[in-house]
């Protein structure tokens, strides 16, 4: 099992016809053999909490990647080979108000989040994020040029983290203060986590250490981009990301 990403540039809307169930199999009942009254105990403390899912995906031409496949059958190939029907869960931004977040982010909230982060604005933070699981079959129908699915997803628990099978392959880095772009060499099936690297800084005089990434930008190209506090001493700084490396310089 690994922990994945959402499909890349498969919208992230959720419809308005979802709907949560919480503490479900949280609790089991007894019948005690005296007058029928039910004596109930609690066997999961955290049980997941079920979402019924409403999403559309185009289909037409209009909607179609540089490998010819349109919006639904980058949704289609996401759920068999990266997210295996459930094997594998993912990342996504939290929905509804559940057990876990207060939530109640729509598609174009999370993209003026995110184009705020792409344009520096250091107070933009991604919304909470829920890992989840698709637990039933996905069911498809026609919605005029839209293909409307259903499907119910359950929370999942986060733990160690393994890192999928996809290989995301850096062509370079460019880094500056406060930030590291990294530049892809082809557009990944599954969105990179702010978990996807690990970013190492050394300063000018001192060894190398891993350096905490405060916040992360992804929005469907071969581009992403790492934050970190910006440092303040002056002098050159060496930056690595895997095996590609950059530097930057602080000035007096």
């Amino acid at each position: 099992m690994a922990y994945i990403g959402w499909a890349v540039n498969v919208n992230k809307e959720i419809l308005s016809s979802t709907n949560v169930t919480v503490g479900d199999g949280a609790v089991v009942s007894d019948t005690l053999e005296t007058g029928g009254i039910k004596k109930s105990r609690l066997v999961n403390a955290n049980p997941p909490d079920k979402f019924s899912v409403t999403m559309e995906f185009g289909f037409t031409d209009e909607s179609k990647d540089q490998n010819g496949y349109t919006e639904v059958e980058r949704f289609w190939r996401w759920l068999k080979f990266s997210h295996c029907y459930g094997v594998n869960p993912f990342s996504f931004p939290a929905i509804l108000i559940n057990s876990n977040h207060q939530a109640g982010f729509s598609q174009e909230d999370y993209e003026h989040i995110l184009k705020r982060i792409e344009n520096g604005d250091p107070t933009a933070k991604l919304p909470d994020l829920e890992y989840y699981a698709i637990t039933s079959a996905v069911n498809g129908e026609k919605s005029g040029v839209k293909q409307k699915i259903t499907m119910t997803w359950e929370t999942r628990a986060t733990g160690v983290i393994s890192v999928p099978d996809e290989v995301l392959v850096i062509n370079r880095i460019d880094a500056q203060n406060g930030e590291v772009e990294i530049l892809l060499s082809a557009i990944p099936n599954t969105e990179p986590t702010i978990q996807t690297w690990r970013l190492y800084i050394t300063p000018p005089e001192g060894t190398e250490a891993e350096e905490q990434i405060t916040n992360f930008y992804y929005n469907g190209t071969e581009k992403a981009i790492l934050f970190f506090e910006k440092k303040e001493v002056v002098g050159v700084y060496s930056v690595r990301v895997e095996d590609k490396t950059d530097t930057f310089e602080v000035e007096a």
